[in-house]
């Protein structure tokens, strides 16, 4: 059934919930389905500028159910003092315990140079679709309309990183992860407002190798890495005109201490023109290459559906290399109302000469039309509208929240 369908009827009532909740996260943070904040009558100042505040997330999943995660976290603006934060989870579906500390220890300014460490228990995602779409567009698709656009994991372990902020706009991190990993099932008394009937879409067991050579990870399994990242971004606050790039390479394997040869190579980037004052034009582009006879499942590169190839199924492809472009005009109708103008193109496949890679889906093309509205809880509703080129298909249609302050 098109996505349109089982969203279309839970929009309204989405909109009334959203505009009276009362604690709406940054866009920066990519906000949860609720954030708990703390305000100035429940700081706990210690030292000047320096404080301990509660905090917690909500999120709602189709292998957790219900997450609720609370804490206690640390700061201070005055002193080099470390950030800290703890937290704990309960999700509703599973008789299991989450936990998170962060650590990180700024060096010579408070927005310079810093290192850190993160311990955790917990259901993790992969940052594709950390970015494809928001925790809090996520959660509430899922919670009304029996929805999830993300593939879940549990991850156990540990990441030491160290990174830099060489100007306002250029930073370097470098990071070592060791994780024990297990795969998660999806849940279908996870309960929904609508379409409660209507299965969830199944959550992919996590697996190493390529294609017919993929062999299920059995129990958890230790999977460990060294990461590199550099990333620059001199767009302005309202996103119409300036550049945005990153570089990512991820070397796992037995001098990481797991268990799991691969290597990944992400290179990605964006410029905005800005045509007229209310016209810009943005341009976006994807390449990937990766390596390794037992690369694991959820590294794999996906396009299709929110965020790429949207004339397509949510991840219908999926390859360990990808090459990916956008082009998007958008046209600020009103003070709320801007309409976009889209052109998608890529690909996915394997570095590979196993047989089954002589069937690979090829170049893809979609086109399409979206709108994003100012919305009066401090934040914006869009709606994406695209259908595959040269090919029968359904069209597709996406809506989207978003929280902003």
């Amino acid at each position: 059934m098109p996505v349109w369908k089982h969203t279309l009827s839970a929009l309204l009532t989405t909109v009334l919930i959203v505009t009276i909740m009362a604690a709406p996260a940054t866009a920066e943070k990519k906000s949860a389905f609720l954030e708990l904040s703390a305000g100035d009558l429940t700081d706990f100042e210690i030292w000047e500028d320096s404080s301990f505040s509660p905090t917690g997330d909500i999120y709602y999943n189709r292998v957790d159910g219900l997450l609720f995660y609370l804490g206690l976290q640390y700061s201070s603006e005055a002193r080099l003092h470390p950030r800290f934060s703890a937290m704990w989870g309960w999700p509703s579906s599973r008789d299991d315990f989450y936990y998170q500390i962060d650590i990180e220890q700024p060096i010579h300014s408070q927005d310079s140079f810093s290192f850190g460490v993160s311990l955790y228990e917990k259901t993790a995602w992969s940052l594709e679709d950390t970015e494809s779409i928001t925790d809090f567009g996520n959660n509430m698709q899922a919670f009304w309309a029996r929805i999830d656009d993300r593939d879940y994991y549990r991850q156990e372990g540990v990441t030491v990183f160290a990174q830099h902020k060489v100007t306002p706009e250029f930073r370097l991190r470098a990071e070592v992860r060791s994780h024990l990993l297990r795969s998660l099932s999806a849940h279908e008394s996870v309960w929904t407002v609508f379409e409660r009937d209507e299965e969830w879409r199944e959550n992919p067991p996590l697996a190493t190798g390529v294609l017919a050579g993929a062999e299920e990870l059995e129990g958890r399994k230790r999977m460990s890495s060294y990461v590199w990242s550099a990333e620059y971004d001199s767009r302005n606050e309202h996103r119409t005109e300036g550049l945005w790039a990153r570089g990512i390479a991820e070397y796992g394997g037995r001098s990481a201490g797991g268990d799991y040869e691969f290597r990944k190579h992400t290179f990605e980037g964006e410029k905005l023109f800005s045509i007229s004052s209310t016209q810009t034009l943005g341009v976006y582009g994807l390449w990937g290459i990766s390596d390794g006879d037992d690369f694991p499942s959820h590294k794999l590169f996906h396009l299709g559906g929110r965020g790429n190839l949207r004339g397509y199924e949510i991840k219908q492809f999926a390859g360990k290399d990808v090459i990916f472009g956008r082009a998007e005009y958008r046209v600020q109708v009103t003070e709320p109302l801007e309409m976009i103008y889209f052109v998608e193109s890529g690909e996915v496949g394997y570095s590979t000469s196993v047989p089954e890679t002589d069937n690979i889906d090829g170049h893809k093309y979609d086109a399409g039309i979206g709108f994003r509205f100012g919305a009066p809880w401090d934040g914006w509703l869009g709606v994406d509208v695209a259908r595959a080129i040269e090919e029968e298909a359904d069209i597709q249609v996406y809506f989207t929240l978003l929280l902003t302050h």
